[in-house]
This record gives structure tokens, C-alpha cells and sequence, in this order.
């Protein structure tokens, strides 16, 4: 019991003169080499807590920039390493979220598809960018099933937002003249 506290009293002193030694001087500033010194252990800390991402991650994000800034390249047919789509569905865009598409088909039922990095979009053979997809637009999902849910691999822009909702316009009848007020179409 006595070394307890001859140790407990030692730890206590011990606390103190450090304490008393890193708060003697408030005034001066740490050097710059203590502050590259401690610069250089958070850095390496944090280094350590770091995890390397995904190789087919880090391929999908390379090929999506490569999409958007030089245009894109011809489609393939098969990514390695995915099989190729089970099933396929087309219909008309309601909803683009990060990582699904909801879609109204054909026989106007509402379908939700999950989309991931590797999902390849295509427009008139050429790969586009996922951000060509917008609501309105008519696309076709080639998909496969898994664990109960669609997974896309392979979206097929068939039209564009801005080119569907033009013919519907040219659909209802006349276009309206906007040289007259509302009240006085011809």
C-alpha cells in the first residue's frame, strides 16, 4: 500500500512540473520545426487510418471523367468481371437519384432500378456521362436480378429530356403566339 502511494505522489509531482514546464512561456510561439515536427505526426497518423480505395471503383470514376470530357467511346458489350444483363425494360424517366433510376415503363408502372460506378450509359452507341440521364428522358435498362432488386448495367438513352417534351408541345395543337396576351390566340 505505501508504494501505491509513494507512486501515486510521484505521478502527481510528475504531472505538475511538466504542466508548470509546457506553461511557463505563453507568450512565446512554438518553432517552426516543432510545429513540422508535429505537422509530420498528424500526417502520418492519419496515413496510417487511411484505406485505399477500390481498384474497380477508382476504374468507373477514371472512365466516367474520361466520358465527360472527350466525349466518350464506342460502347462495349460485356464489362469483365459482370455477366451480361438478365433482362431489359424501357420507359420514361421520373426520378434520378445518386444511386437509382425510377422510371415509368411502358404499361405505365412505376420501376425503380439500382444503379452503381460501373453501370455504363450509352447514347447512339457512344458512351455518355450518367448525367445525360434526366427526368423526362426515354430510356432502356438492360438490368440483372439481385438479392430482389434490379441492378442496371447497361442505360440506353433513347431520347433526351429536351428532345421528348418538344414533340409533345407540337402534339396538343397550335403553339402559342407570344407576340399576343393569353386571352387573344388565334
Amino acid at each position: 500500500m505505501h508504494r501505491l502511494h509513494m507512486w501515486a505522489v510521484l505521478t502527481v509531482l510528475g504531472g505538475w512540473s511538466l504542466g508548470g514546464a509546457a506553461c511557463s512561456s505563453p507568450d512565446k510561439a512554438p518553432s517552426a520545426n516543432e510545429r513540422e515536427a508535429r505537422s509530420d505526426v498528424l500526417k502520418n497518423l492519419m496515413a496510417s487510418r487511411e484505406r485505399l480505395p477500390d481498384p474497380g471503383a477508382l476504374d468507373a470514376q477514371r472512365r466516367n471523367l474520361k466520358v465527360e470530357v472527350q466525349g466518350g467511346e464506342p460502347a462495349e458489350q460485356e464489362e469483365a468481371g459482370h455477366p451480361l444483363p438478365s433482362a431489359s425494360t424501357s420507359g420514361t424517366v421520373e426520378w434520378v437519384g445518386d444511386d437509382e433510376l425510377l422510371f415509368r415503363d411502358e404499361a405505365g408502372q412505376e420501376q425503380e432500378v439500382r444503379t452503381e460506378e460501373d453501370t455504363l450509359y450509352v447514347e447512339k452507341g457512344q458512351e455518355v456521362s450518367r448525367w445525360s440521364v434526366a427526368q423526362g428522358a426515354e430510356v432502356r435498362v438492360r438490368y440483372e436480378e439481385a438479392q430482389g432488386e434490379w441492378v442496371a448495367r447497361e442505360v440506353e438513352l433513347l431520347r433526351r429530356a429536351s428532345e421528348a417534351q418538344a414533340p409533345a408541345e407540337n402534339e396538343r395543337g397550335r403553339v402559342p403566339d407570344e407576340s399576343r396576351p393569353l386571352g387573344f390566340q388565334r
